[in-house]
């Protein structure tokens, strides 16, 4: 009888084993800024309009229901974005995503608004994607960051 349980612990470790191996497997998609272009400017503050290029490692679809990010240009936090609208990826594709990123010009230190006005600098992007996998309906968090030296377009 005690030989019996300990098999049942030792086949139930092994399946939690299997499943959390399983689960370790996902890669976090990758994430690169593209672009950044100038959208409508006011007195107080303008839109960035950034194209990010989202690439999957995985060989499997995933499908990344929203990601949230925070973006600085030369070392200066210009704030929090994020993009709601889901999109797919399958397996070892990439794609372009657009957000709409609101700067606020009295929160902006002079050296990026320096910037903004030289048009170029290093953006600097981290965050999250909440992505689920093919098959499953459990959402992961999955953290990125990344960098990139660009100009701006307008």
């Amino acid at each position: 009888m005690q030989r019996h349980s300990a098999r049942l612990v030792l086949v139930a470790l092994a399946m939690v084993a299997a499943v959390g191996a399983g689960c370790a497997s996902l890669k976090a998609p990758t994430l690169q800024v593209d672009a950044l272009k100038m959208g409508d400017m006011g007195i107080t503050g303008a839109a960035l309009d950034i194209t990010f290029r989202v690439r999957n490692p995985n060989p499997e679809k995933i499908t990344v229901e929203k990601f949230e990010y925070e973006l600085s240009l030369n070392g200066e936090k210009l704030g929090r974005g994020y993009e709601a609208t889901g999109f797919e990826l399958e397996g070892f594709a990439e794609e372009k995503v657009t957000s709409r990123f609101d700067v606020n010009f009295l929160n902006l230190p002079m050296a990026v608004k320096n910037v903004l006005e030289d048009k170029d600098g290093e953006a600097r992007v981290k965050g999250h994607f909440y992505v689920t996998e093919e098959g499953s309906t459990s959402l992961r968090k999955l953290g990125f960051k990344a960098k990139a030296d660009l100009a701006f377009r307008n």
